[in-house]
């Protein structure tokens, strides 16, 4: 019923409709590209979608009934859908392969050049399918994990999905149900329900594109309130935060924690700048030596803490001596001379008795406190 009834709407008028559509969503696209120059796959979603409105603005003007036109307007389409394949591939910092979009559109070409010998039903479905294969494409990078929470890529799933079904039932028509003398482009229902399946398809994408950008950047800048901006680093919230995750009777977690020693001489001899490039060259030691599966914050001016999971307070010492060896023996060039580092640690492991991480953390503090008492650029343990 749904078919014969759009059997008498115009499909140029659903043609236009998605055209200007697409124009439209272009036009967001490049005015959040303008204000995220950073941001490559704007310019992508922007091409995409410029290409398919350009599309199906020439199906409203060529006779459909002409194979070269219809080569034209397929080609068009093709890199339209190549593109946002390469859009989504951008957002999640996957690599692109533009000599993809080329092996495409030859294929696309493949049945044409032997229309001599093929059905038009055969080429249909056949030209049909290689859209089809397109989407599945897109689909796929957009239900790869990629560590990011972002729901508006399920609502641009089944956004993608429903061109897909459309691409099925065109598949299907043009293999298994056509006529004989079928067109190339038959103007029937079908073509109509397609097109309106299109019309949702643009604004659903477009709109879940939109907000899938939207749930990255809010995310980026939750992270960004956890990070400390010159090292890098987890800062003291961010800390905070993960205790409160933890079992402070974890007998298997180990904390550090770390001060540089005399570091307001390093400020007062050498500059804020070296002050700054101290603290940066640490960061990036405590990043070396660690795991990843270890939390390491820069919870003050030059103190650092280290989590340790799943670690002994023999391995957990280790750790902080290699830190201490390390940071001794990198001293680096400024230009008032050279700058040295020594460390101070104070090592300390959960345990039944303890009760909370700020017990914890004072027992910790407490290890490295003795190590500054006992002549700095040591570690110490805490002791029962």
């Amino acid at each position: 019923m749904l078919i014969q009834y759009m059997a008498d709407i115009e499909p140029n008028s659903l043609f236009t409709v998605n055209a200007i559509s697409l124009a439209a969503f272009a036009i967001a696209f490049f005015c959040i590209w303008l204000k995220q120059r950073d941001r490559t796959y704007w310019l992508y979603w922007v091409a995409a979608n410029a290409v398919l409105s350009v599309g199906f603005i020439i199906f409203v003007v060529i006779d459909r009934s002409q194979m070269l036109q219809l080569i034209l307007v397929n080609v068009v389409l093709a890199t339209g859908i190549a593109l946002r394949w390469q859009a989504i591939r951008s957002f999640f910092y996957r690599k692109n392969y533009i000599e993809i979009n080329f092996l495409i559109i030859l294929i696309v070409l493949l049945p044409y050049l032997f229309s001599s010998y093929l059905t038009n039903g055969f080429i249909f479905g056949f030209v049909n399918l290689i859209f089809l294969v397109e989407i599945i494409l897109v689909l796929r990078e957009l239900v790869r994990p990629n560590g990011e929470t972002l729901p508006s890529r399920w609502g641009l799933a089944i956004a993608y999905s429903l061109v897909a079904a459309a691409f099925v039932a065109r598949v299907i028509q043009g293999w298994v149900t056509s006529p004989a003398n079928m067109k190339l482009l038959p103007n029937d229902g079908l073509l109509a329900v397609i097109l309106l399946v299109m019309s949702i398809h643009i604004v659903a994408s477009g709109a879940f594109a939109i907000s899938m950008a939207y749930e990255r950047g809010i995310s980026e800048l939750k992270q960004m309130a956890l990070l400390d901006p010159l090292t890098g680093l987890y800062n003291r919230r961010a800390f905070e935060l993960t205790l409160a995750e933890r079992d402070p009777a974890d007998g298997s977690l180990a904390l550090i924690l770390l001060d540089i020693d005399h570091f307001k001489r390093i400020n007062d001899q050498f500059g804020h700048a070296a002050g700054d490039i101290a603290l940066q060259r640490f960061a990036n030691i405590l990043m070396t030596i660690f795991r990843k599966k270890d939390f390491i914050a820069r919870i003050g001016g030059e103190e650092f803490a280290v989590l340790l999971p799943d670690t002994t307070m023999n391995e957990a010492y280790e750790f902080a001596e290699r830190v201490r060896k390390t940071a001794e023996n990198d001293a680096f060039e400024h230009s008032d001379g050279i700058v040295r580092l020594t460390i101070s640690a104070g090592v300390c492991q959960a345990a039944t008795d303890v009760t909370s991480f700020s017990d914890m953390t004072q027992k910790a503090d407490i290890s490295l406190y003795i190590a500054k008492n006992n002549g700095r650029n040591r570690v110490e343990i805490f002791a029962t």
